[in-house]
């Protein structure tokens, strides 16, 4: 439950946010949160990577309607 926790409170809160990349055993510390190391790396490295999946608008990616 705690990972669904800071997951929440990451998306509502960008001070928090940016405090548990910078500084994350403050972060939790801050908030009476508690993460496992593999939970904390998984956080971390997610956001750390570059090749997220995006969503795209292939209408506007091809330039066509997807009507003909």
């Amino acid at each position: 439950m705690t990972l669904a926790q800071v997951v929440y409170q990451m998306s509502n809160d960008t001070d928090f946010a940016s405090q548990l990349f910078s500084n994350p055993e403050s972060a939790l510390k801050s908030r009476g949160l508690k993460l496992s190391q593999e939970e904390l790396a998984f956080l971390v490295t997610s956001h750390q990577r570059d090749d997220q999946p995006r969503i795209v608008n292939l209408s506007e990616e091809l330039g066509t309607g997807w009507r003909r």
